[in-house]
């Protein structure tokens, strides 16, 4: 599947719309491997693919690239909508480089905002659906808690 520089232009622009940051040049956009499913899960999740089964897109700051799997039809928008939500990670990689994705409540605001443009993106589309409802259970750990400390943070 050969993903157009139209499409990717238009991917793009929401992303920025939608997410609030920054604008680049489509040709700055890190390169676009589509890859089975496999394939997909090896490279996002080497250690426990079958974490990583509901995925359908990663943007891989170490080798700068977006891996999406071959399996979405980049035609439909709830499809290509997850093209946008790794563009807005691309835009904050863009913005503030790999500390945005190295804390537990920098990852979580990250995917929290990628989500948001994604669903807004998919709205502007006529589609209901919604992405990113494990939003809401993802928690980080409470900091210098000391290991075997189960008394509730003060």
């Amino acid at each position: 599947m050969a993903l157009s520089t139209l499409l990717l232009g238009r991917l793009l622009a929401a992303a920025v719309q939608f997410s609030g940051l920054p604008a680049i040049d489509v040709s700055d956009l890190p390169p676009i491997d589509v890859i089975d499913t496999g394939a997909f899960l090896k490279a996002v999740c080497p250690q426990k693919p079958a974490r990583c089964v509901p995925m359908m897109a990663a943007f891989d700051t170490q080798h700068y690239r977006i891996v999406i799997r071959d399996s979405l039809n980049m035609d439909d928008p709830s499809h290509n909508s997850f093209l946008v939500h790794e563009m807005v990670h691309v835009l904050q990689y863009k913005r503030d480089g790999s500390t945005r994705f190295m804390s537990c409540e920098a990852v979580i605001e990250s995917e929290r905002q990628a989500f948001n443009a994604q669903n807004l993106y998919m709205e502007s589309n006529g589609l209901l659906q919604r992405e990113g409802s494990m939003l809401r259970y993802m928690k980080c750990p409470p900091p210098n808690r000391p290991v075997g400390d189960n008394s509730p943070p003060s």
